[in-house]
């Protein structure tokens, strides 16, 4: 291990190695291009800590800004407007699990990914399940991936790293086998320092507020919690024409939908997004049912 940044943590030394590989990618002037690092595992197992670590270290090699993200949709506007920063997408399971959001999800990144690649981004996405994504994402465009684990079920920090040429492998596996190899992928373990009480001293700026400490980052990430489905009304919802065209018709149906599942089948969408939709239509102001 060594000590890295004024701040007097310490980093795996093979880690670091491969940090500076990346950082030379969004550095280097002949190419412009920029790094994807994901960091993954179940809540509570590291991940904020360790990407605020990681990001620390690459803001110190590259004098690039910290910039923490908990939705999305703000991220991706960001990234588009600027060069040169680092990027963490943190805890995007506060926003829905459900099949139709990780179906926009994955194009919207993928878009962003492959137009902002010049842009020389250093990009830290944070997830719960590398699974969810796409092959894109996970396979083609990360450098490398650091899944979080808990030693013996009770000590978070832990990690196992797998490098780029093991991507493949581990998406593979668990699509085709439902078997997640990290063991077998890996290329080493370690583990992360507590750097989150140091976080004032570390300039990151969350959902445009600058300078961030401990606290605010709670308040932050707790009024992204809050915000969760709030701008989600009927008009925004991009099926709900389509279901209520369907509603019209459902009277002239020859083969009558009488279940759920049925009409999910017929939207060819999941049934989480069938209840997010009556909760849309408990939110708002008419009192017609959608679902009952």
């Amino acid at each position: 291990m060594v000590v890295v940044t004024d701040l007097e943590y310490h980093l795996e030394t093979r880690l670091v190695e491969k940090l500076d590989i990346m950082i030379k990618r969004c550095t280097n002037t002949k190419n412009r291009k920029d790094a994807v690092l994901i960091i993954e595992g179940s809540e509570g197992e590291g991940k904020t800590n360790s990407s605020e670590a990681i990001a620390y270290y690459v803001k110190t090699k590259t004098n690039h800004p910290i910039n923490m993200f908990f939705r999305l949709e703000p991220l991706l506007e960001f990234a588009k407007k600027t060069e040169g920063q680092i990027i963490i997408w943190d805890e995007p399971a506060l926003d829905s699990l459900s099949t139709d959001w990780f179906r926009s999800t994955n194009k919207d990144l993928m878009r962003l990914l492959m137009t902002c690649r010049k842009k020389r981004h250093f990009f830290i996405f944070n997830f719960v399940k590398f699974y969810k994504f796409s092959e894109y994402v996970v396979v083609d465009r990360a450098l490398g991936m650091i899944h979080m684990y808990s030693r013996k079920g009770v000590m978070p920090g832990r990690f196992q790293y797998i490098r780029k040429k093991k991507l493949e492998k581990l998406f593979t596996d668990y699509k085709k086998k439902k078997i997640r190899s990290y063991k077998e992928c890996k290329s080493f373990n370690g583990a992360f320092p507590i750097v989150e009480n140091m976080l004032d001293k570390m300039s990151i700026t969350i959902e445009g507020t600058p300078n961030c400490d401990l606290k605010m980052y709670e308040e932050l990430k707790d009024k992204a919690i809050e915000s969760i489905g709030q701008d989600r009304t009927k008009k925004e919802n991009p099926y709900y024409k389509k279901f209520q065209e369907l509603k019209k018709q459902i009277g002239q149906i020859k083969c009558p939908i009488l279940t759920k599942e049925q009409l999910a089948e017929r939207l060819d969408v999941s049934g989480r997004t069938l209840l997010n939709w009556r909760d849309i239509n408990t939110e708002s102001d008419t009192k017609e049912p959608l679902l009952t």
